[in-house]
């Protein structure tokens, strides 16, 4: 049996692995911090049917497998607005959005994995900054990762997320 974690782009067929992984993740953790009214609300979005729809009109989404079965996800957006201010199309700014490991396999390196293959992909497209609206729980995270507070601001959004970034190097060819 290989373990081993292979990253793959989005496919229709991955959608209730992802739902599944997505929703446990919110009613498990992320309702410790915002409570079940919010999690219902957000968890709308993530159903087998609501990623079918939407997640193929993300610039780009990425699934980890297993054998043969996911284990996590993230996906990337362009930035289109910032603090409510639209944003110019021509930014190379875009978002870090819903990554997701499932809860048994926490810990074992597979979203440092979803993480770098975004920041490759973002790097080949030539992103210049990536942001991530970061969960309270998730914070800690994406700092290990090189990410921090976008204008050093250290406070909950609107959203009761904090907003990291991490400036990108250009490749070099």
């Amino acid at each position: 049996m290989n373990d081993e974690i292979q990253i793959r782009e989005y496919e229709a067929k991955y959608a209730k692995g992802m739902s599944e992984i997505i929703l446990s993740n919110l009613y498990t953790i992320n309702i410790q911090d915002y409570g079940k009214e919010v999690i219902d609300h957000i968890a709308r979005h993530f159903t087998e049917e609501e990623i079918k729809k939407n997640f193929p009109e993300r610039v780009k989404c990425f699934v980890a497998m297993r054998n043969g079965k996911v284990v996590g996800t993230a996906s990337m957006d362009k930035v289109k607005s910032l603090y409510g201010i639209q944003v110019d199309d021509s930014t190379n700014k875009y978002l870090v959005l819903t990554v997701f490991i499932d809860i048994k396999s926490h810990h074992q390196g597979i979203g440092r994995k979803l993480i770098e293959r975004i920041e490759e992909y973002a790097k080949e497209i030539g992103a210049e900054e990536l942001i991530i609206p970061a969960s309270i729980h998730g914070v800690e995270f994406y700092k290990k990762l090189g990410y921090d507070y976008l204008n050093g601001n250290k406070e909950l959004n609107k959203d009761g997320e904090y907003v990291l970034s991490k400036k990108l190097e250009k490749e070099k060819y």
